[in-house]
């Protein structure tokens, strides 16, 4: 399959039926998004570490790496709170740091420390930024290089640089922002440089990517130039100051794929967007003549594109292999009057900081503050943490530590600027060495590095072992009875039924409920693939088919025309029912860097010869195969049979076939016509019913998504005799039934002798607060759009589930390539069931079908990906 699988299709856990491993989670990296959440946490982790640190010495660090080892047992049941205590050797330090958690590492004061600052000379740093670097630039007054940061009531951790790279050993850390995550950078590449031999370390830039290696780690700290995060015009890392700065607020992915498989990603996105309004593009900067742009309140487009950011997130990163952090945003010092300066006057001239405790200027902005906790709140919720690192307050302070005049300057000065040094001093980034290398001693840890190495260091410690025990317990679940004692779910082993002394009833549209209960948290227990590899079956090519574009291309399609397929479907034939624009039937999907082979009907029934081909699932898979039937044959033959319709080429004893079976469990919607009902029942545990007809099929394509979507489930197991049900919602009671489906997968398919796809998820198109599909006539053409329709966290199941089992399975990926197609569904165009009422027909979006597609049309493609495939 492509290799943008991952790309669609989410990695983790389900979000509604737990496993015990996930009961863990917030016990393994929980820090809370808001700011005094934060607060409170680091407070109690800083204090318990620093209370140690104090007692043991500067071996500390060295030893957590041993003691670690002793602890690691008790690493997935201890609270944040004691976290790094765990990593001591003794229990009376564990016991001192408890009395001592009020200590928080954001609160407290600048002091001067001229014996142990600055920690590196900014001359000796090959690689400091003319940017940072003010003393190069004539700054005389070094006194701003003499202040550490120190927490009230606590000490910092000391800082050993041999540590962090061992930590880093294989491993890429890449932080993602505007100039003064650029900062942060160079400040931490110039921290490890002492450690690092020259012989042992490279710097390269490709792009809007720096790569500093540190090669004897095969470790990588790296900076990719991308201030507003999503694209823009503004994304040159050397061209990008314009005027008229525009961004193309639901696209990141030009971006994001530079980020694709970090451990550790820092992000920040704050000075680029400081104006009342932002131009906003939909459409492509390469044919921005063809896109619609528009003045939007600033605060707004920094929260749609938060949300495109964040929907990367959850939709790309494995929150078990990498860290993620946002970094508040840092202050500004452009009104001296607010510190007791002169009005009109900046940052130019100061030499001391702001002494007074609490002090905010008007440099940030709350609001975008509050913006960035709800949208990492909202993260959280749907699984995925993102730690902020909050350094507001505490650089509020140091208002002498900026550049000021001391810098590059990128332009010639003019006569009339260089007589007011304060109209040109840059009052938004900071000296090096300065307020990003805070240190206590020369060996002890700055400031920023100290938040990474606080949660990178201990947190990787830490978290590598408590994940492998996670994926340890993962992988025997279905196997260590042990386990299943201590489990909160009880486990049921499915499609047991044609075993069992008494066979449960067979559901139909007339099966009831006698009553219901809550869900009883029973779980199925499914045998898994022994192989330990996550990795699904993929093409020989390096091709990513999934990836491209659409292209109008009348020439070559439509591939057949409706009037000409015998069995097309009232549902799917928009012209007969009325739809008079038909440049829908001319689109051919594109891939990037090859070429999607065109249909053969020879080809494909010479591939097919002597075997079944079956479609099972709901009414988007029967469109796929409509789409299929379509192929010409001479003698060919159509026989339905109740839910199972076939199509045969007697040329070729071959068959494509139908199974209406769109929820994959036994359920009572299972009447290929009458399933229309008010209640939805399922025997979550067995799919024997369904399997019976699919078992002898040699190339198999599933589907299931839509009728998940519809309100709660009533769940009949199959060893409840007594008729009651139990209710879940959607996504959890689809999880059960992919479950024992999976099951029947991983214990009947030898993958030699059977193929199986699974199709994605096929949203439903609607725009928010502004439509639907009705009377959309072209594709999409901003690539890498995604909509809101799809269900990422019922993404994020199935693709746990298919991961498991791991070959047996490929994966036809047809989310994002359908998501473009606005305009490919059937709309008003159809044969409806029931009457249209009067007020329907006054409105027409109101019944437009935007999940359905019409055909010829985009089901022909996912056919084309199928053979492509084979």
């Amino acid at each position: 399959m492509g290799t943008n699988t991952k790309n669609i299709i989410i990695k983790n856990q389900s979000q509604i039926v737990s496993s015990p491993s996930k009961s863990l989670s917030p016990t393994l990296g929980i820090i809370r998004n808001s700011f005094h959440s934060l607060l409170a946490i680091l407070i109690t982790i800083l204090v318990i570490s620093i209370v140690y640190l104090t007692q043991n010495g500067d071996q500390v660090l060295e030893e957590c790496a041993k003691t670690s080892n002793k602890n690691n047992s008790k690493l997935h049941t201890i609270k944040p709170s004691l976290l790094l205590s765990s990593l001591g050797s003794t229990e009376s330090s564990t016991e001192s740091t408890e009395s001592n958690s009020s200590c928080d590492l954001f609160s407290g004061k600048w002091v001067r420390d001229n014996e142990s600052y600055p920690l590196y000379n900014e001359k000796k740093c090959s690689f400091m930024s003319d940017q940072l670097a003010c003393e190069k630039f004539g700054r005389k007054d070094l006194s701003f290089q003499n202040w550490r940061w120190q927490p009230h009531h606590c000490d910092i951790p000391r800082f050993n640089a041999t540590i962090l790279l061992e930590r880093l050993r294989n491993k890429r850390l890449v932080f993602v922002g505007d100039s003064l995550n650029r900062g942060m950078w160079v400040s931490m590449v110039c921290l490890i440089d002492s450690a690092i031999l020259p012989s042992f370390k490279t710097i390269h830039a490709n792009g809007s990517l720096n790569i500093f290696k540190a090669t004897e780690y095969n470790a990588t700290i790296e900076f990719y130039w991308a201030p507003l995060l999503v694209e823009s015009n503004s994304d040159d890392p050397v061209s990008h100051r314009v005027e008229d700065r525009i961004v193309r607020v639901q696209a990141i992915e030009n971006h994001a794929k530079f980020w694709t498989n970090a451990d550790i990603l820092i992000f920040n996105s704050y000075l680029w967007w400081r104006r009342p309004k932002m131009k906003v593009l939909w459409g492509s900067f390469e044919r921005s003549s063809d896109g619609v742009y528009k003045d939007v309140n600033m605060l707004r487009v920094y929260e749609m594109a938060l949300k495109t950011w964040s929907d990367w997130l959850e939709l790309h990163v494995n929150p078990n292999n990498t860290k993620l952090f946002f970094v508040s945003m840092s202050p500004i010092h452009e009104r001296a009057q607010e510190w007791g300066g002169v009005e009109g006057q900046n940052c130019y001239g100061e030499t001391e900081q702001i002494f007074e405790e609490g002090y905010r200027g008007s440099g940030t902005d709350p609001k975008m503050m509050r913006v960035v906790e709800n949208t990492l709140d909202d993260l959280k919720k749907r699984g995925l943490n993102v730690r902020m690192l909050n350094i507001t307050q505490l650089s509020d302070y140091r208002k002498e530590a900026h550049p000021s005049i001391y810098r590059k300057q990128w332009e010639p000065l003019t006569e009339k600027l260089k007589a007011n040094p304060s109209s040109y001093a840059d009052c938004d980034h900071w000296c090096l060495p300065g307020v990003p290398d805070w240190t206590k001693k020369k060996t002890h840890v700055p400031l920023l590095a100290l938040l990474f190495f606080v949660f990178i260091v201990f947190s990787i410690l830490h978290y590598e072992r408590s994940i492998l025990q996670i994926q340890e317990d993962q992988d025997h679940i279905h196997h260590d009875h042990n386990h299943h004692h201590h489990s909160p779910f009880t486990f049921v082993k499915p499609n047991l039924a044609r075993l069992q002394s008494r066979t449960p009833e067979i559901l139909d549209r007339f099966s009831r409920c006698n009553s219901t209960r809550e869900y009883s948290r029973r779980k199925i227990e499914w045998a898994g693939v022994k192989e330990k590899t996550s990795r699904r079956r993929k093409t020989s090519e390096s091709c990513d088919v999934f990836s491209g574009k659409w292209v109008y291309d009348n020439s070559s399609y439509p591939l057949y025309q409706e009037s000409e397929c015998p069995y097309m479907s009232d549902q799917l034939a928009c012209h007969k029912h009325g739809r008079n624009d038909l440049d829908y039937q001319y689109w051919r999907w594109q891939p990037h860097g090859c070429n999607l082979k065109r249909l053969n009907a020879t080809e494909i029934w010479e591939k097919l010869r002597g075997k079944r081909l079956m479609f099972v699932g709901d009414s988007l898979n029967r469109g796929q195969w409509i789409s299929m039937s379509v192929i010409p044959e001479d003698k060919k033959s159509m026989s339905p049979n109740a839910p199972l319709t076939i199509f045969r080429a007697e040329n070729y004893n071959a068959t494509i076939e139908f199974l209406w079976a769109p929820l994959l469990a036994e359920s009572n919607s299972d009447d290929p016509v009458n399933h229309r009902l008010d209640e939805r029942i399922i025997r979550p545990d067995t799919v024997l019913k369904h399997s019976s007809q699919w078992e002898h099929a040699d190339i198999l394509i599933f589907n299931t998504y839509l009728w998940w979507r519809q309100g709660p489930v009533k769940l009949l197991w199959s060893s409840d005799e007594s008729g009651i049900c139990e209710e879940l919602d959607g996504v959890g009671a689809m999880e059960l039934a992919m479950e024992a489906w999976a099951d029947w997968v991983a214990t009947k398919v030898d993958p030699r002798k059977k193929r199986l796809f699974f199709v994605t998820m096929n949203r439903e198109w609607s725009l928010e607060d502004e439509g639907n599909c009705y009377n959309e006539k072209t594709p999409i053409e901003m690539e890498s759009y995604w909509g809101s329709g799809s269900d990422i966290p019922t993404m994020r199941m199935v693709d746990r589930i298919l991961d498991k089992l791991s070959s047996k399975v490929s994966v036809l990926n047809i989310t994002q390539l359908s998501d473009y197609r606005k305009d490919g569904h059937p709309s008003i165009f159809r044969k409806f069931w029931e009457p249209l009422k009067p007020e329907q027909l006054a409105n027409p979006p109101s019944y437009s079908d935007c999940i359905h597609w019409c055909l010829p049309g985009v089901p022909d493609v996912w056919n084309e990906l199928l053979f492509h495939s084979l």
